[in-house]
């Protein structure tokens, strides 16, 4: 009888344990059941990227991008973490997403965290008036209304191209709007409750992104002062390959961009059926639509290859700019990229290959690069109706004493003017002479002048700007600046003998 029991209970264990693996086991015998019963024994396997609703990284999730991956045999899968930068780096850390899209700035600081876990391998688009600084006209009308405005409440969304925008003009016109008390910094859950906050007064500023810079700018009260329209090379987003597969999964990498890049072609080509898809997905209207697809510049394959990761270094610049403007608005700057080389992060051999593999010339687009304006010459008179939109970041300029030769470290200073010059190449330049108190007046305007010229021929004869572009004057002793609480007097003649760059535009 024992032996019955023993038999039985056997018999009573072995029946449990093979219901808990059929259980354990039975999804996964379906899916193979299913797969080898139905045209899904032709799939490859799914493709995850991380995204956004920024409208720019439409194409790469659109029907189209995804019908074509299905001829292919993969299935794509977008997952929207509404801009949660940390929660897409730790996808792609830890391997639940094969590709993400980011701006550069984005990366740079989400993604120290999780040791870069991806590699930039195209660059998808930039921002060419989808981002503003809007402001309250009966409190700011430019941005050296910043500057000396002692109370400013300004609204922003952290970790977003929106903040990077405002971090780089506070840079590059040495705002401090992240240092100051006195500047009183909001964080928004979007561009629309910054927009909302504005409206109702409780911000001065606010850094929107389309349609809520055209919802605003249509209240009547507030103006644009600055656009990413007016920007150049600022804020760029790229799509970023998950390195596992870049090792391991060379043929999805090359597969993606490849149909990535027909995509872009197919919607170039047919603007209308573009418009159509968003208006459908967005429920927008015709016309905010179209301000939405005016906002994004896209950089096609051809410009990929030979502008972006060309020998020409312009997405390397970008990501060593990024740095720049990051820590100088940081608290503690820091070194972000692995030993500081900004290498670590780009990969660049399966844009090369796609672009020999895509080897026809309807694919190769022409270039969507802004051609250089070409600024008439003016007057004197016309520049003086000139808008000043602001003044860049004075530098200390030094010429050898007493003469306009400029020295090796005023040269120096000047090339990085340039750099933030390089963002902005819509707006002329004003480059003002200033000595100190001391001396004959005409002569000090004398020598200010011939300074002026100096940078402007410098400018132009070493770094290649437009000579039409630049007005350079003398002001001398005329405009002295105001002697800070506690300045020393030698410290302060020194700020007076200095040299001003502004970037200007025309007033109708």
């Amino acid at each position: 009888m024992q032996k019955h029991s023993k038999f039985a209970l056997f018999i009573l264990v072995l029946g449990v344990m093979g219901l808990i693996s059929y259980k354990f086991l039975q999804p996964h015998i379906d899916d193979h059941v299913y797969a080898d019963t139905s045209d899904a024994r032709n799939t490859k396997g799914v493709i995850k990227i991380g995204v956004d609703n920024w409208v720019g990284y439409y194409p790469l999730c659109s029907k189209e991008m995804r019908r074509l991956l299905r001829n292919e045999g993969y299935r794509l899968s977008c997952i929207d973490d509404g801009a949660d930068y940390s929660q897409r780096m730790e996808g792609i850390a830890n391997g639940e997403l094969d590709f993400a899209v980011a701006s550069v700035d984005a990366y740079i600081t989400s993604g120290k965290a999780y040791r870069y876990p991806a590699s930039i391998v195209a660059v998808i688009d930039e921002s060419h008036g989808g981002d503003a600084i809007v402001a309250n006209t009966d409190v700011v009308t430019s941005i050296n209304d910043l500057k000396t405005n002692k109370s400013l409440s300004i609204g922003y969304t952290h970790d977003s191209p929106s903040e990077h925008l405002l971090s780089a003009i506070s840079s590059h016109f040495d705002l401090n709007l992240f240092k100051s008390n006195n500047v009183k910094r909001v964080a928004t859950a979007g561009s629309s409750d910054a927009l909302s906050q504005l409206i109702e007064g409780k911000l001065d500023v606010a850094v929107l992104w389309e349609p809520d810079v055209s919802t605003a700018l249509a209240e009547g009260n507030f103006e644009t002062i600055i656009s990413t329209v007016d920007t150049k090379n600022l804020i760029v987003d790229v799509l970023l390959a998950n390195k596992a597969v870049i090792k391991n999964k060379p043929e999805i990498l090359d597969r993606v961009l490849a149909t990535y890049f027909k995509v872009l072609k197919y919607y170039r080509d047919n603007p209308n059926v573009l418009v159509q898809e968003l208006e459908s997905i967005t429920d927008l209207p015709n016309t905010q639509v179209k301000q939405l697809l005016n906002g994004v510049r896209w950089i096609g394959l051809n410009d990929n290859v030979s502008a972006w990761f060309s020998q020409s270094q312009l997405l390397l610049d970008t990501i060593d700019s990024t740095i720049t403007i990051i820590n100088d608005t940081s608290a503690t700057p820091q070194q972000w990229l692995p030993n500081n080389d900004p290498y670590r992060i780009i990969h660049s051999p399966p844009i090369q290959t796609v672009h020999q593999t895509l080897n026809d010339i309807a694919l190769n687009e022409p270039s969507h690069r802004p051609v250089s304006e070409v600024f008439a010459a003016l007057s004197a008179k016309q520049w003086a109706h000139m808008s000043e939109i602001g003044t860049l970041k004075t530098r200390p300029v030094i010429f050898s004493s007493g003469s306009e030769r400029l020295t090796p470290n005023g040269q120096q200073q000047l090339n990085l003017t340039a750099e933030s010059l390089s963002h902005y190449p819509n707006f002329r330049i004003l480059v003002e002479g200033h000595t100190g108190l001391r001396g004959d007046k005409a002569l000090n305007i004398e020598l200010s002048a011939k300074r002026a010229k100096a940078v402007k021929s410098y400018l132009v004869n070493q770094l290649g700007f437009e000579a039409s572009r630049i007005h350079a004057v003398g002001k001398g002793s005329d405009e002295p600046l105001i002697q800070l609480s506690g300045e020393s007097q030698r410290r302060y003649a020194n700020r007076l003998m200095r040299v001003e760059i502004a970037l200007m535009s025309e007033t109708y």
